[in-house]
């Protein structure tokens, strides 16, 4: 048998991502049944993805449920949290408490929205509140359009310059009420400025309010609405759908794509402006075989243009929390991927003309408030002292170069590689469809850069030299090779050839991501050789 024989099937992209619904014979070549803590470039190449770092040394001495954020016009910006029985605000590290506010006393999910440079928080049945940036104070719930008033609800939000509150709390049964400020007034409220979200639907309650551009959706368990107009006089509620709502304390959120939420056990649902769509299809039998589990709402969030989602996820006895992230850019309808990172709530911080970031209140580590995916080429997870490796590892799909039946002997794969430092990983080998132990594994030793060539060193400046053009001689430091930056800059691609992977009908390997050090890593492609075998 000559080279000549021997046939290639390539892997050039993986950005289908996470396929938990197909079997062996309908996953596409770029999709994988299993990838996680990885992220999937625009152009299709698998990498670890980044670390997440802590945001307060101290950690507060109960679970974080609600994160939302303060800004004002004068450049004042910080994070507000709730936990416990407390409401405390941060402005870059550990957090410091209000005494003047009180919260609920059960330790539930307080939401908060800055305007005009207050912010103000809704804790259901105890009061609302304020922070100024100075003072934080309670306020009063008598609705009568005076100064210092706000009512009491679940939900809040600001659109068309007023405030708007939902789930309110009137001594009644009032879950299904929306109500809105005076104009540009957040303490003035008129008691007959509210809507009754079909009052009729009877234990269905409003379960998020969200601004979309020039409407206000408003959630509810199995429903959606939206308020259009510009003032009490032109406000108008109107019904989208009855079929699909939020699951409460999930936060919906708006995008460009549309307003994404959870519902019920189904998983995503995107609304957009000629109704909703299903984007979980994927990811559904997660939640059918129970790996994906509702003890603690699931959380969604928006920032670096992809959706975040935090979940529940149980598996071997013992739940933790799993976040799955959505890029919409990617493929035909968009790719998930799935990662170990704890967040329980999820906001993103965006005040202007300062960093943005993904916000995230740990279950798992009581107290901590985490930066998730920044851009840092971080390659290590802090949630509290100690930097922990983050394993990682992609599955692809099962190559049986679309003859399932016939045998085929497979060849020596070349793998196209990124990384900033050398590193091993290691690849594990399965055929013909058993994924339930692998018949080889080998380790895979992945070159990159020796050393960052920095300034002020030998790499960088030469003793001596002399201008090509003048022959004059250059000064010190004027001439090198390397690059001017205290860090490595750039990554080295490295193509390897991996071992011979036997004979079968078809082929899937698992890569696994370096352990033993944080190392960043990233796969471009693969190519399989391979010649089919006679059937007898």
């Amino acid at each position: 048998m000559t080279k000549r024989d021997f046939q290639l099937a390539m892997l050039e992209s993986f950005s289908g991502g996470l396929n938990f619904r197909a079997d062996q014979f309908d996953l596409a070549d770029d999709e994988s049944p299993d990838l996680f803590n990885v992220t999937v470039d625009p152009r299709g190449g698998v990498q670890l993805r980044n670390g997440v770092i802590r945001r307060n040394a101290t950690a507060l001495s109960a679970d974080i449920k609600g994160i939302w954020g303060f800004h004002t016009d004068g450049g004042t910006n910080r994070v507000m949290v709730n936990y416990g029985t407390k409401v405390a605000h941060s402005a870059s590290g550990d957090f410091t408490d209000f005494t003047n506010i009180t919260p609920r006393t059960d330790g539930s999910r307080v939401y908060g929205i800055t305007f005009n440079n207050v912010t103000y928080g809704v804790s259901y049945d105890k009061v609302s509140f304020k922070w100024d940036g100075s003072t934080d104070a309670d306020l009063g719930t008598t609705l009568n359009g005076s100064a210092g008033q706000f009512p009491q609800a679940q939900y809040v939000a600001q659109w068309n310059n007023h405030v708007w509150v939902g789930n309110t709390y009137e001594g009644g049964d009032t879950k299904f009420r929306l109500r809105w400020s005076n104009l540009n007034e957040a303490e003035k409220w008129s008691a007959a400025d509210y809507v009754d979200v079909d009052k009729g639907e009877a234990g269905d309650y409003i379960t998020g309010i969200v601004p979309n551009g020039e409407r206000l959706v408003v959630f509810k368990s199995n429903a959606i609405y939206a308020i259009y107009g510009f003032d009490s006089d032109s406000f108008q509620l109107v019904n989208i759908t009855k079929t699909v709502g939020s699951i409460p304390l999930s936060s919906p959120v708006s995008t460009p794509f549309g307003v994404f939420f959870w519902h019920d056990r189904s998983g995503v649902h995107v609304l957009g402006q000629n109704g909703t769509a299903y984007v979980f299809e994927k990811l559904r039998p997660a939640i059918d075989d129970g790996r994906i589990t509702f003890t603690n709402p699931p959380q969604l969030a928006w920032a670096n243009e992809k959706l975040y989602v935090s979940v529940d996820w149980t598996s071997d006895g013992s739940t933790t929390r799993r976040t799955f992230v959505y890029d919409p850019s990617l493929g035909k309808t968009g790719a998930w991927i799935m990662t170990d990172i704890d967040a329980g709530p999820l906001f993103a911080y965006q005040p202007p003309n300062t960093e943005h970031l993904l916000l995230g209140g740990c279950v798992a580590n009581t107290g901590r408030l985490i930066h998730i995916d920044d851009d840092d080429d971080r390659v290590f997870d802090k949630y509290g002292t100690d930097e922990d490796n983050i394993p990682s590892h992609f599955v692809t799909p099962w190559m049986s170069t679309r003859n399932p039946v016939v045998k085929k002997r497979w060849g020596k794969p070349q793998m196209v590689t990124l990384a900033k430092s050398s590193l091993q990983m290691t690849v594990e080998v399965y055929k013909d469809y058993d994924f339930a132990d692998y018949a080889k594994t080998f380790p895979v030793d992945i070159t990159g850069r020796t050393s960052a060539s920095v300034y002020d060193t030998a790499t960088w400046q030469q003793p001596s030299g002399n201008n090509p053009n003048t022959g004059a001689a250059l000064p010190e430091g004027s001439a090198g090779d390397g690059i001017w930056s205290s860090e490595d800059q750039s990554k080295v691609t490295d193509v390897k050839r991996l071992p011979t992977l036997g004979t079968a009908r078809a082929i899937s390997m698992k890569i696994i991501g370096p352990t033993a050090t944080n190392s960043d890593w990233q796969v471009n492609a693969i190519g399989f050789t391979y010649v089919p075998r006679r059937m007898r």
